[in-house]
């Protein structure tokens, strides 16, 4: 198991448990997950970073859609709230990645 699966599991680790639980300075957690996801993300092809900006868009505009479903609907949409935030935080360092590589060319 590489670093980035197990970035992967906390990531999802720390989205589960922060819909249950509340967890100080989680803003911040999230952040520097989703930024080290990102930067440490296996997407040199520019196919899988495109895939991976529509997912997170599409995951920001439908993360509340569950919410109005009983009993289950609050958690999820607190889940996916939160793969939203560190997903935004792993956009912003591919985008740097990106920026990076082309600079560096």
């Amino acid at each position: 198991m590489n670093a980035l699966k197990i970035i992967r599991l906390i990531v999802l680790a720390v989205a589960v448990v922060g819909a249950f639980v509340a967890i100080p300075e989680a803003a911040l957690i999230m952040a520097v997950l989703g930024l080290v996801m990102g930067v440490m993300g296996d997407l040199a092809d520019s196919s899988n970073r495109t895939y991976m900006l529509v997912f997170v868009v599409t995951l920001a505009t439908v993360s509340g859609a569950a919410g109005p479903l009983p009993v289950i609907g609050g958690p999820i949409s607190d889940i996916m709230g939160n793969l939203s935030t560190i997903m935004n935080a792993a956009a912003l360092g591919i985008i740097l990645n990106a920026i990076k590589e082309r600079v560096m060319e």
